[in-house]
């Protein structure tokens, strides 16, 4: 594999781990804060094991530009066209979570808003694994849709924002691991 190709593939582990790191750790404490679930052995858990995620995300990233001082890409104008998709499926994806909050606030179900915001998340992982040719979001994102529809036929009312938020970060911070992992075996390859 080319060492510019690896280069960029440690870059967007890192980044891709660092929004795992950082989205994972929001809806984690979104749900351990509803649960009331904070207590003296919780809060510093919760609060180590994000900055252990989001320190080792900055690390790769910085990693990865390193490398890629040291084999630069040939043909870095590649990036924009994926850049402008990315904004675009963001923006989509905020217009949306708008919307179910809208429609779940004058349905009286302020929990099922979570549920389908988190469900909406999930959904935008679809186009951005083609967009950055990266099938493992796919996964992702079908597991996050699966989680909130049995979220939303499980739990009752009270619950089902808290086991939405949970099960939505637990996901992002598992592939933050893996993230991390992948970063790890190409930096190690590219050391050898």
């Amino acid at each position: 594999m080319d060492s510019s190709f690896q280069a960029e593939a440690v870059i967007g582990a890192g980044r891709g781990a660092l929004i795992g790191a950082a989205f994972g750790a929001g809806w984690i404490g979104w749900g351990l804060s509803s649960a009331k679930a904070f207590n003296a052995l919780v809060g510093p858990a919760f609060g180590s094991t994000a900055l252990i995620f989001l320190a080792g995300s900055i690390y790769f990233l910085r990693k990865g530009r390193q490398l890629r001082k040291q084999h630069p890409a040939a043909d870095a104008s590649a990036r924009k066209p994926i850049l402008k998709r990315f904004l675009l499926i963001v923006l989509l994806e905020i217009v949306a979570i708008a919307l179910a909050a809208i429609m779940a606030n004058r349905l009286h179900r302020p929990d099922l808003a979570t549920d389908w915001c988190a469900m909406i998340v999930g959904i935008h992982f679809l186009p951005l694994a083609r967009i950055f040719r990266a099938p493992q979001l796919n996964i992702l994102g079908s597991l996050m849709v699966l989680w909130c529809l049995l979220c939303w036929a499980l739990f009752q009312p009270g619950t089902i924002a808290v086991a939405a938020s949970l099960g939505t970060g637990a996901l992002l911070w598992g592939r933050c691991v893996l993230s991390l992992l992948r970063a790890q075996r190409i930096v190690h390859a590219l050391s050898i």
